[in-house]
């Protein structure tokens, strides 16, 4: 996915469940082993699985990198205060 606002990229790469390449990050909110709540250009971004670490984290360039199996990523609009799924994202 990419997705370009306000002039900034915010682009996932996942690879085999495994890996997640972030860019488009303004800020980490929490993280643990079992999610990672992210600020993006385009809202904050919740990826949710089991043993995540966070490989590189440089919110500088706006880039985070994830290890771990990724079961979910959701999306939340603090004007629609949902959690919205990947491909709801990309639809809208």
């Amino acid at each position: 996915m990419n997705t370009v606002k306000d002039g900034q990229i915010h682009d996932i790469s996942l690879n085999m469940r495994k890996h997640m390449d972030i860019t488009g990050v303004r800020d980490v909110v929490s993280f643990d082993e079992q999610s990672v709540i992210l600020t993006t250009v385009c809202g904050e971004m919740t990826v949710e699985g089991r043993d995540i670490k966070i490989g590189v984290l440089d919110t500088d360039r706006g880039i985070v990198s994830l290890d771990g199996k990724v079961d979910a990523v959701f999306y939340s609009n603090s004007d629609e205060n949902k959690r919205q799924g990947l491909f709801g994202k990309l639809l809208k």
